[in-house]
């Protein structure tokens, strides 16, 4: 390429110069870039280092509130009723159905394929046993069973720190009730321990849960009662929560001054229903790590030196391990007249109550008055919903769990009490394992995430309003 050169002037040195001039055009082209680049980089970091605080703040705070918006119904308002019509309609439930219904219409809550198609066919296996023995079937019972479980279907979208800080809010809950409950059990020698668990009449009678419930429960050969945290309906009720508390404490926390302080409020329950929870499932918590058994064991210590110098009776929960043999007592009515009865009913049933049941609410017609509230829910399932039906809920649930972020010790001793200690279609407790095991549900792996998107959503969502 040829240069022209001003007159006098040496070419070689012209060109010489426009090279020096063409690299530092370059140089500060490329400094210009890099400078903008660095700027762009720096600006992008800074935004994304303020997202991850405060998704890790703020967010993980405002999840735990919305879990224990979830959780504070079923523990603190499952004494209270509301006047329905001819019936009293739990307080708890009346909450939890609006909450459920305002975090589907705000686009928070999504219902998965999966679990809406099994719930389905479980609704049709109810309705057959409803249509085929609707003479004697309870429609109560019936809608009941179904709204009840339809609280399994939703679930929302959430990471392991986000399932963590609704643990969290759990546990916050059951500290405050077992702090209510240490400090109810010695103001009964003070003042009316009835009318601390009556709520001092600050509310009316029909308003609180009575009944079948043993609100007021004495201690067995003792003229004291027993703390059941003011607000549960039952001492035992007060027993399960604090023991389920314990397992996930042991499981995922391990704080000792939490643990002592829910492991007393369980103590003074005086309650064998949370005993054989802990007893079946504490050991399979300390097996699964190391620091999981130290927890586990600083519990039993903990237990023992309470027993050891006389503040804990002893002798109650050993009178608790005779009711297996003993008539009319809740071990017996929960472990034993089950088998018996079951066995009683495969004898006398037809097939067609055998496959599809006897009708939604017919158990309570079949079993004995005096165990009617307390006997296993495995055998009200049967007997109502039959083979088949049993078989479908058991499907509806697995397809509920899996997935779940819930460890799995956890969710075996919730099954174990919903099955085995408690009455059938309890709202509260149904409550609590969804929000606990089937409402935060893990992802899939990446690939098949990308792999099911070719094909089309896998959620049913809300409204997306807010």
């Amino acid at each position: 390429m040829h240069i022209p050169t001003p007159a006098g002037q040496n070419p070689n040195l012209v060109v010489r110069i426009s090279n020096s001039r063409a690299r530092r055009d370059r140089t500060s082209k490329d400094y210009t870039i890099n400078t903008v680049t660095s700027v762009t980089r720096y600006n992008a970091d800074r935004q994304m280092l303020a997202e991850t605080s405060g998704a890790s703040v703020f967010p993980t705070y405002k999840w735990e509130m919305r879990g224990i918006a979830f959780l504070a119904s079923p523990l603190f308002l499952q004494r209270f009723t509301l006047p329905f019509f001819n019936m009293f309609l739990s307080l708890d439930f009346v909450f939890t159905a609006l909450i459920y219904i305002y975090q589907f219409a705000s686009g928070r809550l999504f219902i998965q394929y999966d679990r809406l198609l099994w719930f389905l066919v479980m609704a049709l296996a109810a309705t057959s046993s409803l249509l085929l023995n609707f003479e004697r079937a309870s429609l109560t019972s019936y809608f009941l069973f179904l709204v009840l479980h339809f609280l399994l279907t939703p679930t929302r979208p959430s990471t392991p720190e986000q399932y963590k800080s609704t643990l969290q809010g759990f546990q916050f809950l059951v500290l405050i009730l077992s702090c209510l409950a240490i400090a109810q059990f010695p103001t009964q020698f003070v003042v009316d321990a009835g009318k601390v668990i009556m709520f001092y009449g600050i509310f009316p009678d029909f308003l609180l849960h009575g009944g079948s419930y043993a609100t007021i429960h004495p201690i067995e050969g003792s003229s004291f009662l027993k703390s059941n945290g003011i607000f549960l309906v039952e001492p035992s009720t007060l027993s399960q929560i604090t023991a389920l508390g314990i397992l996930i404490e042991v499981l995922e926390f391990r704080r000792p001054r939490y643990l002592i302080v829910v492991m007393l409020g369980f103590l003074v329950a005086y309650s064998g229903t949370g005993l054989m929870t802990l007893l079946l499932f504490l050991p399979l918590a300390g097996l699964r790590h190391s620091r999981a058994g130290l927890s586990a064991l600083l519990v039993i210590i903990f237990s023992l030196g309470l027993l050891a110098t006389g503040m804990i009776d002893l002798s109650v929960f050993l009178l608790r391990a005779g009711e297996f043999e003993t008539t009319g007592t809740s071990g017996y009515a929960r472990f034993v007249a089950p088998i018996w009865l079951a066995a009683k009913y495969l004898d006398t049933a037809s097939l067609q109550a055998l496959l599809v049941g006897s009708g939604p609410g017919a158990a309570n017609r079949f079993i004995d008055p005096w165990i009617a509230g307390s006997v296993s829910s495995w055998l009200k399932l049967f007997y109502e919903y039959g083979i088949i039906g049993s078989f479908i809920f058991v499907c509806f649930v697995a397809s509920c769990l899996r997935r779940s972020r819930c460890p799995g010790v956890v969710i075996a001793a919730l099954i174990f009490t919903d099955m085995f200690l408690l009455g059938f279609l309890t709202t509260s407790f149904l409550t609590i394992i969804a929000v606990l095991c089937t409402l935060d549900r893990a992802d899939p792996r990446r690939g098949r995430i990308d792999e099911a998107s070719r094909y089309g959503p896998s959620l049913v969502a809300g409204s997306a309003i807010g």
